[in-house]
C-alpha cells in the first residue's frame, strides 16, 4: 500500500520567526544556535556572491570569445543580386521545357532538343506538349 506524502508547510517570513521564538522560549533552541545559524547563512551568502562574480566575469570573458571566433570563422552573407527580367523569363521558359520534356520517351526528347536549337524554347515546348499528349 501507498504511503501518503507529508506536504510540506508554508510558512511566510512572519510565521517562520514567531515559531523560532517559540522555539527559544520553550527551550527546544539555544538563541546561540540561532545567531550560529544566522552568522553561517550570511558566510555562505557572501561566498556565493563572490563565486557568482566570478562566474559572471569567466562566462562574458567566454561570451566574448566566442563572438570573436564566431565573427573571424562565420561566412558573412551577402543580399541576393535580384535577377533581371530576361533572367526570370528564360528560367520559366526552362521550367516550362523541362516540365513538357519529362515525360517524353528518349527518341522524341532527342527530337524537341534538335528543334529547341533550330527554333528556341517556345517551339520546343510546342512540340513537346504535341509528342506528349
Amino acid at each position: 500500500m501507498r504511503k501518503k506524502t507529508v506536504k510540506a508547510v508554508r510558512l511566510t517570513g512572519e510565521h517562520a520567526a514567531y515559531a523560532l521564538q517559540m522555539l527559544i522560549e520553550d527551550g527546544k533552541i539555544a538563541s546561540r544556535d540561532v545567531v550560529q545559524a544566522l552568522r553561517r547563512r550570511e558566510k555562505t551568502v557572501r561566498e556565493l556572491r563572490a563565486r557568482l562574480i566570478a562566474l559572471g566575469e569567466d562566462v562574458s570573458k567566454a561570451v566574448v570569445s566566442a563572438a570573436n571566433a564566431a565573427n573571424g570563422s562565420a561566412r558573412v552573407r551577402k543580399a541576393r543580386k535580384q535577377i533581371t527580367r530576361a533572367q526570370r523569363t528564360a528560367r520559366q521558359a526552362q521550367g516550362r521545357y523541362m516540365a513538357a520534356v519529362r515525360r517524353l520517351s528518349k527518341d522524341a526528347r532527342k527530337r524537341v532538343k534538335e528543334i529547341r536549337v533550330k527554333s528556341g524554347v517556345d517551339a520546343a515546348i510546342r512540340e513537346a506538349r504535341r509528342l506528349a499528349g
